[in-house]
């Protein structure tokens, strides 16, 4: 392995540690020692990589943000066959990798009060919730979701997911439901 690919495994390792540990204990909570003694590294080899815990959380919550603000493109698919088809691939991303349960849950923890500013407002540039009510809308008029406020329905679809991840990710020995026992929240019968 090259120094330069061993720097690079090294600042992925970090990120990871630090999403396992701000999603465990919370932001506030996490001190930048927590991260290095986990990972056995000095602080000092750890500020060489993140100027401090605000910037290292910062990437995380970039990562996530640059992930869900994609556009969503419905054209050749039903709604409630992409939703259907997110939730599965989420749940399958999940299972090959906890670490995307924990960015899953990672988003909405860094829009809270008490997250530093600039982070919250990069956070706060992604809301899942409202990026699922055109599909919503979509869904309730081709009949195939239940009718109700598109606004409601995605935030108990979102929180669901969002507890679900969240579950797994502080124990991953649960079984994830399958996913349709999700989308048969919102799906109209």
């Amino acid at each position: 392995m090259t120094r330069k690919e061993q720097k690079d495994k090294r600042r992925i390792d970090i990120l990871y540690k630090g999403l396992e540990l701000f999603t465990k204990k919370g932001y506030k909570a996490t001190k930048i020692t927590d991260i290095a003694d986990e990972l056995n590294m000095s602080v000092g080899l750890l500020f060489h990589y993140f100027k401090s815990k605000e910037d290292l959380y910062y990437e995380l919550v970039s990562l996530g943000v640059n992930t869900l603000n994609k556009p969503i493109d419905i054209d050749n698919i039903s709604p409630i066959d992409y939703l259907s088809n997110f939730v599965k691939e989420l749940f399958n991303a999940v299972k090959s990798d906890i670490n995307m349960a924990r960015m899953f849950i990672l988003m909405p923890e860094a829009q809270k009060e008490g997250t530093p500013k600039r982070v919250r407002d990069l956070a706060l540039k992604v809301n899942i919730i409202d990026l699922f009510i055109p599909l919503i809308i979509k869904g309730q008029a081709d009949g195939s979701i239940k009718d109700g406020n598109p606004k409601v329905l995605s935030n108990v679809l979102f929180r669901s997911i969002y507890a679900i991840c969240e579950g797994y990710a502080l124990d991953s020995s649960i079984d994830l439901p399958y996913y349709n026992c999700i989308i048969d929240i919102i799906r109209r019968y």
